[in-house]
């Protein structure tokens, strides 16, 4: 196995990398899940969310309006994305998409004869996986590659600038135009090369070991009660009825639940039949899948790409190492980064580099969407706009004053995100800082709270606390505890 990280000689392991540390020869075990796209927010995931609603919905069309010709076009383009390198492909990688004119038409014939596409209960890419015959998270995975392209290369540019890795020009097949609603010829893009070709990064964020939706569970959680209850409204009259303990006190009926379920059909075809009988039960399947789900975190994600748990101690001693100072503001950047993504892994992601001229001068800045399903910020998410988290790296000997806050602030919005960190090196007068945050805040500006060595180091204490006793990592007791001031409640 190569990771990536090795590849390229990033002195980083999987917890500080955003994305996925692939094996840049063969796959990794893990997919990309549509559901996990569609129930984040941010910019960089909502234009995703639009590519995959549009070419879906133009699939939709297509079959309903029997339009073989758009429908092979739409279908066509379908290649298979080696360059991601997920899955669980024997040797080097191979996708398992519809590149073969064989697979395409297999797709487009299930499709058509789709029962929850004719009755209109097929809606989303995702729910293919519940009501469509040969699709699973393999395929799904790599159709949603291939609509997710262009948003992959930019996202792959952007850490890559970051990280300094060496791209070269190389083509990349052709991209879905949300917009247009068509498929954009192949062009050559600036992008790392691995021993077999070209390479695409994948966040962590999106992707999962098995799929959010399942047809098993939704037929057992949501469509069999349904038929149980009838049967047992029936009494022992039913086949499917049996009663338990007669003549005490425990005495009950039963249903024998694998007969039932052989009955009524398990089949997707069966499936999205039970769907319109019940319509309640994809209605109640929906809601309940509305919400986020949390990422893999970093245990998970390290079994699955055989990387190593976090070493928060040697994260930090990489910070304090760094002298405060202009001159280290670059590796400092840099370091702080890969402790805040292995400190907030499974609730911040999609990380993006921006670069910012703000009075002549150029500075960076850090922006995580918020995709946390649980923990404090996903409490913030459902209290506070905060889709978007921005952080600024600081490396400054003294403390940062209302200009640093004021430039944080620039970068809020009311609708994508009025929460920020301000990263520096030692905050030696607290009570003036807070009370800066405090004042900007009160004034409207948005919540800023400022983090120092000291409380990188308490937040890593924190998680590893959280852990050793196996309570929740992503509470983060200190970040509650600054956001609480800021809103009056400390």
């Amino acid at each position: 196995m190569q990771r990536f990280s090795n590849y390229f000689n990033l002195g980083l392991t999987q917890a500080s990398l955003d994305f996925v540390n692939i094996d840049v020869v063969e796959d990794s075990p893990v997919y990309i899940d549509p559901h996990a796209i569609r129930t984040q927010q941010g910019t960089w995931i909502e234009a995703c969310q639009d590519s995959i609603t549009s070419y879906f919905d133009s699939l939709l069309d297509a079959i309903r309006n029997d339009d073989a010709a758009y429908l092979r076009d739409l279908i066509g383009p379908l290649t298979e994305p080696n360059e991601t390198h997920l899955g669980e492909s024997k040797g080097k990688s191979s996708g398992r998409s519809l590149g073969s004119e064989k697979r395409a038409q297999e797709l487009i014939s299930a499709l058509r004869r789709s029962r929850a596409i004719q009755s209109g209960q097929l809606t989303d890419l995702e729910e293919s996986i519940l009501f469509v015959d040969g699709v699973g998270i393999d395929i799904l995975s790599d159709i949603t590659t291939c609509l997710i392209r262009s948003h992959l290369i930019d996202y792959t540019k952007n850490q890559c600038s970051f990280h300094g890795v060496t791209t070269e020009p190389q083509f990349a097949e052709q991209t879905w135009d949300a917009r247009a609603r068509a498929w954009m010829p192949g062009i050559e893009h600036d992008l790392p090369r691995g021993p077999d070709g070209s390479l695409l990064l994948v966040p962590k964020s999106i992707v999962r070991v098995r799929p959010e939706l399942d047809k098993d569970k939704f037929f057992k959680g949501y469509i069999r009660p349904f038929y149980e209850q009838a049967e047992l409204s029936r009494g022992v009259a039913s086949d499917f009825v049996r009663l338990i303990a007669a003549g005490t006190k425990r005495a009950r009926m039963k249903v024998n639940l694998t007969d039932l379920g052989d009955h009524v059909g398990t089949t997707k075809a069966a499936i999205a039949r039970h769907a319109e009988d019940f319509p309640e039960a994809i209605k109640n399947y929906r809601a309940d899948k509305s919400t986020p789900t949390v990422p893999l975190d970093n245990a998970q994600l390290a079994e699955r790409v055989n990387d190593v748990l976090p070493d928060f101690g040697e994260l930090l001693d990489t910070v304090n190492a760094i002298a405060s100072g202009r001159a280290g503001a670059t590796p400092y950047h840099r370091s702080v980064a890969a402790f805040l993504t292995a400190a907030f892994s499974a609730s911040l992601g999609n990380e993006r580099l921006e670069s910012v001229q703000h009075g002549g001068l150029k500075r960076v800045d850090i922006t995580y969407d918020n995709v946390a399903g649980d923990g404090f910020f996903r409490w913030l998410s459902l209290h506070y706009p905060s889709a978007i988290v921005v952080v600024e790296c600081k490396n400054y000997e003294d403390d940062p004053a209302n200009p640093e806050l004021d430039q944080i602030a620039m970068r809020f919005s009311p609708d994508r995100g009025r929460f920020g960190l301000l990263v520096t090196r030692r905050i030696v007068d607290r009570p003036r800082m807070e009370a800066r945050c405090r004042s900007a805040a009160t004034d409207g500006h948005g919540y800023v709270i400022a983090l120092d060595d000291a409380d990188l180091r308490r937040i890593a204490a924190d998680i590893q606390e959280a852990l050793a006793h196996d309570t929740n990592p992503r509470e983060f007791p200190l970040l509650r505890e600054r956001f609480g001031k800021l809103i009056g409640q400390g």
